[in-house]
């Protein structure tokens, strides 16, 4: 008679539960299609897959210690979000992109315009960065097959440019916002170039710190800088999807000289407008509001030290676009 081997229980049941995981993903994508017309459904939703599929991920001690109908819970609720967080980011991207496209149609703006601006939109959504340094994050770093470091320590493409810009789609790349953001939108133009516009790009990039080394960090040449039409402050009817906003950080300038070099990043935050009053990060490639995003700067470190040092209560409202970058939209030769 053969002994028994509990390994082979645990096994079918995560076999059984994998299965069921996946059956549970499939029946719920109807659902993620409706519920992601709501902004705040399809972040929460993103923001519980990150959490339970890192779970799911991580065999803990603590998760072999649970009873197993409890470990059996957690285990089909981390794969069923496993298989439908991919899913359910496609569909709110998608719908992101549909509420852009009437926005810009309504403003009756060139289709080829229309079509670049979305796909600014589409690359937001679909980076694969982190920002890099800042209070002591990670360092900047990109695929070495693609990019290497100058004398100055910054990255300048290895090959043709727009082959190196596309690679930073497909890795895991530490780059600051500034930088990124110009990135986004050379690669919208990459993705609608023909070759004769990606020879001519090629040629204006190679070698170069992207945007940093070009003439005016490519401003006249490939993006434009338009200004307030009142005051020092972009008003929410002057944007629109795919335009890249800078919001001002005022408490940079009230920190101490010293601990400055801490909180190099953090003078203020480029991320894009996407449409209907939301803009999305860079780093979290999730639609929210202005007003929310506004709230995000009273976490920051530098925020904190500086209002502690002078003596203030921060507001959302003190962090305004200051600036507006958009790109010089290339024309159709066809």
């Amino acid at each position: 008679m053969k002994s028994h081997d509990p390994n082979q229980d645990q096994q079918a049941l995560l076999a059984f539960t994998f299965r069921s995981g996946l059956w549970f993903s499939q029946r719920l994508t109807p659902l993620k299609q409706s519920l992601c017309s709501n902004t705040f459904i399809c972040v929460g939703g993103n923001f519980l897959g990150r959490v339970v599929t890192r779970l799911a991920k991580e065999r803990s001690a603590f998760l072999r210690t649970l009873p197993s109908p409890l470990r059996f819970g957690m285990v089909l609720v981390a794969t069923a979000v496993f298989f439908c967080r991919s899913e359910w980011s496609k569909v709110c991207a998608a719908e992101v992109v549909g509420a852009a496209r009437q926005e810009l149609r309504a403003a009756k703006l060139p289709a080829d315009e229309i079509r670049v601006r979305l796909k600014i939109i589409e690359n937001v959504a679909a980076l694969k960065a982190y920002f890099p340094r800042a209070d002591g994050g990670r360092p900047e770093t990109r695929n070495p097959k693609f990019w290497k470091t100058n004398k100055d320590g910054s990255y300048i493409p290895i090959g043709k440019p727009t082959e190196a810009i596309g690679d930073l789609w497909r890795t895991v790349s530490g780059i600051r916002c500034s930088k990124l953001s110009a990135l986004v939108m050379i690669k919208a133009m990459v993705d609608v170039a023909d070759e004769k516009q990606l020879a001519a790009l090629d040629e204006m990039l190679q070698g170069k710190v992207i945007p940093n080394g070009l003439p005016k960090r490519g401003v006249g040449t490939l993006f434009s800088k338009p200004k307030p039409k009142n005051g020092e402050v972009f008003q929410l009817a002057e944007l629109l999807p795919g335009d890249e906003v800078w919001f001002e950080n005022p408490y940079f300038d009230l920190i101490d000289s010293s601990q400055k070099p801490k909180y190099y990043g953090q003078e203020g935050h480029h991320v894009f407008y996407i449409g209907g009053g939301n803009v999305m990060d860079m780093y979290s490639r999730e639609p929210q509001s202005i007003e929310d995003f506004r709230r995000t700067f009273l976490n920051w470190k530098s925020v904190k030290i500086a209002a502690e040092t002078s003596k203030r209560k921060p507001r959302a409202g003190e962090f305004q676009i200051k600036a507006v970058r958009r790109l010089i939209f290339p024309k159709n030769n066809s």
